[in-house]
This record gives C-alpha cells, structure tokens and sequence, in this order.
C-alpha cells in the first residue's frame, strides 16, 4: 500500500454513540461526512489519504476520490461530503489494541485531537514535535506501512 499520499486525519463521533462506517469493506465507496465547514472539506485534495479516527481508535484509511465537496439535498447537520473508498479498516466489533490511535500515531497526544474537521498532519504541532526529530511525514508514514499490515 503506497502511502505517500497520506495527510490527513480526521476524527469521525457519529451522534448514536457507535462506530460510523464500520459496515463497509476495503474497496467500498461512501460518502465521508462534515458537520457545517464546506471549505474544510474541500481541503483534501483529490487521491489525498484520510486517517479516520473514533472513540480512540484508528478505524479506516480512506482515499478521496472527487475533487470538491458536495452537499445532501436535506437541510441539517452532516450534509456535507467528499467521495470516499476504503482501502484498509478494522472491525469495529472487535478493535484490536494495536488500532488504538495513539499506538498507530506513536504519541499519546494523538488522542486530544476531536472536532470532525480534517487535520492536516503537518499542520499538527504535536505531530510536528514528535516526527519532526524522526523524519517527519515520511517516517510516519513508513511506520504506518507497517502498522496497518500487523492490524
């Protein structure tokens, strides 16, 4: 799996408590929800990798397959989404240990990151300060390489 192209993480709380998307399968396409914020979710750009966090847990590595956001036709919250495929997730009913968040990140700080907007990585200064001393966003996503494949 080339991850060169993962920036971003973004953390997913759906509104029932449980695990958002957690039905879907490795090549499955969905629509990847934001809450209110149209120009964040036009951040990512097209083949950008998302790192979808819940409840402490890294839950999917997506793909971002359209080049701009779009929005439902119903007036409320979460009707804004980009078009998503899923090329690694867990299972949700049973999440192993190692897909804990701050294990695949390798900092505990990981977990402090909340709000459905996407983050970019580099942008990140916890993330900054503890890649930063290892090679950075290249290291990080060596390790992740190897992280998703023990999962």
């Amino acid at each position: 799996m080339n991850l060169q192209h993962l920036k971003w993480t973004k953390n997913v709380k759906p509104p029932d408590g449980g695990y958002a998307y957690s039905e879907l399968k490795v090549s499955e396409l969905f629509k990847l929800a934001w809450k209110d914020d149209e120009a964040n979710a036009n951040r990512p750009e097209r083949n950008d990798l998302i790192l979808l966090r819940q409840h402490g847990y890294v839950t999917h590595l997506v793909k971002v397959l359209d080049r701009q956001s779009e929005r439902e036709d119903w007036q409320g919250d979460y009707n804004i989404y980009r078009i998503v495929e899923v090329l690694w997730a867990i299972d949700c009913s049973n999440p192993p240990v190692a897909a804990k968040a701050d294990a695949i990140f390798d900092y505990p700080a990981v977990l402090d990151y909340r709000g459905g907007n996407a983050m970019k990585l580099e942008d990140l200064s916890t993330f900054k300060e503890h890649w930063d001393t290892q090679g950075g966003l290249l290291a990080f996503q060596k390790l992740l390489q190897s992280r998703l494949t023990d999962v």
